[in-house]
């Protein structure tokens, strides 16, 4: 009982120390693509497009609603055209007759009244408000601002896709770059061991002094291939860190290499399609709204105030104005009409757009299916040379300790092992490019 109990513990140990660091290893490449959707710069300023477009629908809605403001004004005056009004010359008659008839005075004499006609220490102030009941050009111009926001969005879906696409290539990039240092690091090794057995042989009579020399040249020709490996293993790690908008010298994790499976990925709705529907959807009702100049727009409004002399304040002063404005154009020098026939030619255009990018993403997806295929033929062929490779060098290099083979020949089988592992590092890089661009083409990364 005791056995069985340390063999399941053994077994519970190992599946805690292995299955987390597969996982954690799994998504590393995941935690780096958040990363990157979080704080890349290029992303963040299509955000900003996208909530500026809420904005302006906000906006295109406020027009909706009724619109209130203050109003005031005095006025002050002096000559200016005047209006003669004959009071004097009208009532004197009659005054005098009324005199002579009572024997008294009781009703004087009256001048003549001049009136200008600029008002004079006189002041209005009033809330305007206004309310439109009908208007076509307020709908549409709705509608456009909320499919413009249907538009950005697809937009910044296409950024994502591309930035997740430059990730992941760029990360692949950096894990090539990686197993080129390996490989190379490798063959320095080999030309190390080869240098060391040709001092061996040479010492020992076996060979002659040149295979020395070849040798140390050959291992410093390994060296400069190194050095300039690690410069594009650091140029490759700095492009990735900019992508993710961090320091270029950051640390990049690494996970385990898989297999590389060449696996078709699920086709979705490409955004491309989506932001050309769009434009579309907005051609069309910018041409709707074009033809609705012919229709009425009817309005309302309403005054509340005060007007009169200045700085009098009485009962009389208050007062309400409300009305109803009906507009309808009857004739603009046919502006309107050529508004339309644009507006028509851009709605043709942009779905010829359309259609012609349908085509172009259906053949993006077969090439890039096809390439996926034949890159994975490639890393297939190239593995299994460079298995051929390693046995061949084994072989050679036995044989070359034993006299029977040419250090020549050594040497041009570590060649071919150097470049035939190098040649199977790219190809299993390339068939993750693949897959990548074929996920891209399909847009089927879920965002």
């Amino acid at each position: 009982m005791i056995k069985q109990i340390n063999i399941k513990a053994i077994l519970l140990c190992i599946c805690l120390y292995c299955f987390p660091a597969v996982g954690f290893a799994q998504h590393v490449l995941q935690g780096y693509i958040e990363q990157a959707l979080k704080n890349n710069i290029g992303l963040q300023k299509q955000d900003f497009a996208v909530e500026k477009s809420l904005f302006a629908l906000k906006e295109a809605k406020g027009l909706f609603l009724p619109e209130v403001e203050f109003n005031t004004s005095y006025l002050t005056s002096g000559g200016g055209r005047k209006i003669q009004i004959p009071i004097g010359d009208l009532l004197n008659p009659v005054y005098n007759s009324l005199n002579a008839l009572t024997g008294t005075g009781k009703f004087p004499q009256v001048e003549n009244v001049s009136q200008t006609f600029n008002p004079n220490n006189y002041y209005d102030a009033k809330l305007h408000t206004t309310l439109p009941l009908y208007n076509a050009e307020i709908i549409y111009n709705s509608r456009i601002r909320k499919e413009q926001i249907s538009l950005r969005q697809a937009e910044l879906a296409v950024y994502k896709r591309e930035l997740i696409k430059n990730v992941k290539l760029a990360y692949y990039g950096y894990l090539q770059s990686l197993e080129a240092l390996k490989v190379l690091e490798n063959g320095l090794s080999l030309a190390a061991e080869n240098l060391r057995i040709n001092q061996t042989l040479v010492k020992n009579g076996k060979a002659i002094r040149t295979v020395i020399s070849r040798a140390e040249n050959e291992l410093t020709g390994l060296q400069a291939q190194l050095e300039d490996a690690k410069a594009q293993s650091l140029n490759a790690a700095a492009y990735f860190n900019f992508l993710l908008n961090r320091p270029l010298n950051v640390a990049i994790e690494v996970e385990a290499a898989g297999k590389a499976a060449g696996q078709d990925s699920a086709t979705g709705k490409r955004e491309e399609l989506v932001a050309l529907e769009s434009v579309s959807q907005i051609n069309d009702l910018s041409l709707r709204l074009n033809k609705s100049f012919i229709r009425p727009k009817l309005s309302t409004f309403l005054d509340l105030g005060a007007q009169g002399d200045f700085l009098k304040v009485n009962r009389d002063v208050p007062y309400y104005l409300f009305g109803i404005n009906l507009s309808w154009p009857i004739f603009s020098g046919n502006r309107n009409k050529n508004k339309i026939k644009q507006a028509e030619l851009e709605l043709r255009s942009s779905r010829a757009e359309k259609d012609m990018a349908e085509q172009q993403l259906e053949l993006e997806v077969e090439t890039a299916r096809n390439k996926l295929r034949a890159a994975l033929q490639s890393y297939k062929a190239a593995k299994s040379q460079s298995l051929l490779s390693g046995q061949y060098f084994k072989d050679e290099q036995r044989l070359y300790k034993e006299g029977q083979a040419l250090y020549l020949e050594l040497l041009d089988a570590q060649t071919r092992l150097i470049n035939d592992q190098l040649k199977e590092s790219i190809a299993y890089f390339n068939v993750q490019t693949r897959e990548t661009e074929l996920e891209r083409a399909n847009a089927s990364y879920k965002l």
